[in-house]
């Protein structure tokens, strides 16, 4: 990607450490908002079974992330 222009907000590397992790909070935060609720326990099951469940939770997400 090439810059042009003087325009300091093109950049996109932060150079200060505090900033960045500051960002980096924020956007963990706003990508956290469009996941489903996690079950938790002991799953039994095929390979099959779980490559569908996790099909369905990728659409689930997908579909939030879409909508806005």
């Amino acid at each position: 990607m090439r810059v042009v222009g003087p325009h300091p907000e093109h950049c996109e590397i932060e150079l200060d450490p505090v900033e960045a992790y500051r960002r980096g909070r924020i956007l963990d935060a706003m990508l956290r908002a469009g996941l489903p609720k996690m079950q938790h326990g002991i799953y039994r099951g095929t390979f099959a079974e779980f490559a569908r469940m996790d099909e369905a939770r990728m659409l689930m997400i997908a579909r939030r992330i879409n909508q806005a």
